[in-house]
């Protein structure tokens, strides 16, 4: 590279005084101090806002955590994104003024729900359904969320919404509904008016409003005339009111000529109807009525009215006596029955023992007629009964003779009085296993399948129908012949396995005893030779400790209650009842010698038994021969194994999810039990593990006693074999 003249260098120099550049050096040096301070606020600024925005995004993000967090709580309980609070229904019927704007047999409903929608995103709600409701005057009003406005508020706070023009509350048609469409939040009024016809039918007038969507929290109706008559001079036609469901509450105002109702519905309920009688038709049907005929003053239907009578009836053949249930459904072209009346015929000895039906408010049955063999029967109804169908339960009985070996049985039969057709079906079961029974005559009859009886009756029954007959005329006959069996004596109880163990010491023997039995009706098992000088006994049936009694056929036999600590789901049921029985006790005898003798009876159990198992345990310090049931020798080992005892009782403690039960949980459930009992029972001693075991065996044990005799006497002195060798002799000295 080229260097620089003198002459060049010269001329790139400038010359100035030191004062001059120090104020050069210190306005560059201040100039580069200003570029740094403000390079650095810069970047203050910038990490500042940088901090800012994450802040905001942390708390924007946050929000919407607890937005989804929201929203799927609001999910898990109500999936669908909203709630209808409420339903009401007003209603309001004018059957005398058509020219009111109402047409006469219309009745018109103002229905008001109540929604609440839980998040803004686009939800369908049902509102009616369009194939059963008629339907007008729709209105939609809105209320946002806020926790400082009753939900039942009618003010300002509601904004009124166009359900056809509004893009974000739309009502319409979908799956044959009317639905409200919306995403917004908040709560929600709906109210339309639902129009019902009114059925008249003479006197009686109904009207009902239902295929609701959803329970009605509360109903209203308002019945309005202004019909002036002799028989109403307080211009209100309108009289006993009965409404369905049956359970609701009812509460009548009269106002200006008009009955206003209260309904207090239950919960459930989607569907209400509304009867009431009509004064004044009812005076002009009580002026056609002929003047010969009685009036519901007396009780009885007019001579117009229509009755049917359709009758289904179970008999039940048991050890003397036949039990009949009568299904009786009567039906008018009247509304409302005052009563009915009926006959039951029957041999001598037929009773009435119950009538029972909806809306009966009393009956009474008359004596036995032994000239018509029947008792006439009337069930009055409440006066509030406005349905012109009724169905009533009838219980006869009628006696047999139990000690006859064949006999004819007249069955009852049941005749309405006044009915213009009665028909209907008849079963007959058996109870008891020890009759047979057959067709002896059958007058007006026809067989039937059994599935034509009414499954009130063939429902509720576990035995077979045997017979089955249909009619169409109550004036039938019906016997069967009944051929009685001596029934024989079966089990009670029975045994599965015995098992018996004795520990033999010095001078007293430990006896044990475990029996797993079931049984039907036994209320004690009787054990038998129980040596008389035995003590200490200790018992537990089916984990519960008790007590022995004393009692049985001999007098070295106790009882042991059986009906302890039993399964209480089934021990009803009918079938064998599993029982598991420990007993134990101490006897003595006389100190061991040398060598004797110890009989050992087994503990004797007095009904059969399919499996007995023996462990004697005896000191090593003997050798022993055995006699008695058992054969000459005892095995090491059982072939079956030894039972294990249960329990039905079940701890009452409560543990959480997925605790981990260990063996000190039995003893927990051991002082339960005790606590339950009373704490009186004795205590249970386990058997010692000592000396050696002898184990017998004997299948199929029935009603015969056991007996085990020892005999015991010192081992044998053991000889010396020829020693062959100093080795050999000292293997034999140390029993080698």
């Amino acid at each position: 590279m080229a260097t620089k003249t003198t002459a060049e260098m010269i001329k790139s120099e400038v010359k100035m005084n030191l004062e001059e550049f120090q104020d050069i050096f210190s306005a560059a040096r201040l100039s580069e101090a200003e570029h740094r301070v403000v390079e650095q606020k810069k970047r203050h600024e910038a990490e500042h806002q940088r901090k800012i925005k994450e802040l905001d995004n942390a708390i924007r993000q946050s929000k919407v955590n607890a937005e989804k967090d929201r929203l799927a709580d609001h999910l898990a309980l109500f999936p669908d994104n909203y709630k209808v609070l409420t339903q009401r229904a007003d209603g309001i019927f004018n059957f005398s003024a058509p020219a009111s704007g109402v047409e006469g047999d219309i009745a018109s409903f103002d229905i008001e729900l109540m929604i609440r929608v839980m998040s803004s995103k686009w939800t369908t709600i049902p509102i009616a359904n369009t194939t059963s409701t008629v339907a007008s005057d729709w209105k939609v009003s809105w209320m946002p969320e806020r926790v400082d406005v009753d939900i039942s508020s009618t003010g300002s706070a509601y904004v009124v919404l166009d359900p056809v023009a509004d893009p974000e509350a739309m009502l319409l048609i979908k799956d044959e509904q009317q639905v409200l469409a919306t995403n917004k939040s908040g709560l929600f009024r709906v109210q339309f008016s639902a129009h019902s016809r009114v059925r008249k039918d003479r006197k009686l007038n109904s009207v009902s409003l239902s295929s609701l969507l959803y329970p009605l929290s509360g109903a209203s109706m308002t019945l309005c005339s202004h019909v002036m008559s002799a028989e109403n001079d307080e211009g209100i036609a309108v009289k006993e009111l009965s409404i369905h469901p049956t359970s609701a509450v009812l509460k009548v105002q009269p106002d200006d000529g008009c009955a206003r109702i209260s309904v207090i519905l239950p919960l459930t309920s989607t569907k209400f109807e509304i009867r009431w009688l009509d004064i004044v038709e009812a005076a002009k049907e009580k002026k056609r009525v002929d003047p010969g005929a009685t009036d519901e003053a007396t009780g009885k239907n007019p001579s117009d009215e229509s009755l049917t009578v359709s009758h289904d009836v179970m008999h039940s053949v048991e050890d003397g006596v036949v039990r009949s249930t009568n299904v009786l459904k009567f039906e008018t072209s009247e509304s409302g029955l005052n009563s009915v009346e009926f006959v039951v015929h029957g041999p001598k000895g037929t009773r009435v023992t119950s009538v029972s039906g909806y809306s009966l408010s009393r009956w009474n049955a008359g004596a036995y007629n032994a000239t018509t063999s029947s008792i006439p029967v009337r069930a009055l109804f409440k006066s509030s009964n406005l349905d012109s169908s009724v169905t009533l339960h009838v219980h006869t009985e009628s006696d047999t003779d139990a000690a006859a070996k064949t006999q004819t049985l007249e069955l009852p039969r049941i005749e309405c009085v006044g009915a213009l057709r009665h028909s209907g079906h008849i079963g007959v079961i058996k109870v008891t296993n020890g009759v047979e029974l057959h067709q002896q005559k059958a007058v007006g009859l026809a067989r039937a399948e059994p599935t034509d009886i009414s499954s009130q009756l063939r429902l509720n029954t576990d035995r077979p129908i045997m017979l089955a007959y249909k009619y169409l005329n109550p004036k039938y006959t019906l016997h069967l012949s009944s051929m009685s069996h001596t029934a024989m004596d079966t089990l009670e109880a029975v045994v599965d396995r015995v098992h018996y163990e004795a520990l033999a010491m010095d001078t007293h023997i430990m006896h044990s005893l475990m029996v797993m039995m079931k049984s039907t009706k036994l209320q004690y098992l009787e054990i038998q030779n129980i040596p008389p000088e035995a003590s200490m006994f200790t018992l537990i049936v089916n984990g519960v400790q008790t007590k022995p009694v004393k009692g049985g056929q001999t007098e070295d036999s106790l009882l042991v209650p059986l009906l302890v600590g039993l399964n209480t789901e089934t021990a009803n049921d009918g079938l064998g009842v599993k029982t598991s029985i420990e007993l134990r006790y101490f006897s003595t005898h006389d100190p061991l010698d040398e060598e004797g003798y110890l009989d050992l009876p087994l503990p004797r159990v007095t009904v059969p038994i399919s499996i007995v198992t023996a462990e004697l345990r005896l000191p090593k310090i003997y050798s022993y021969n055995f006699t008695g049931d058992f054969g000459s020798r005892g095995s090491d080992r059982l072939k079956y194994p030894v039972p294990s005892a249960f329990s039905y009782v079940k701890g009452k403690r409560i543990v959480p999810k997925g605790y981990k039960f260990s063996r000190l949980d039995d003893d927990v459930l051991d002082d339960e039990i005790s606590q339950n009992e009373g704490g009186g029972s004795a205590i249970q001693m386990d058997i010692p593990q000592s000396g050696r075991s002898y184990f017998f065996e004997r299948l199929l044990v029935v009603n015969a006693p056991l007996y085990l005799n020892v005999a015991y006497f010192p081992h044998p002195e053991p000889k010396e074999p020829p020693a062959t060798s100093i080795w050999d002799k000292l293997k034999f000295q140390m029993g080698l």
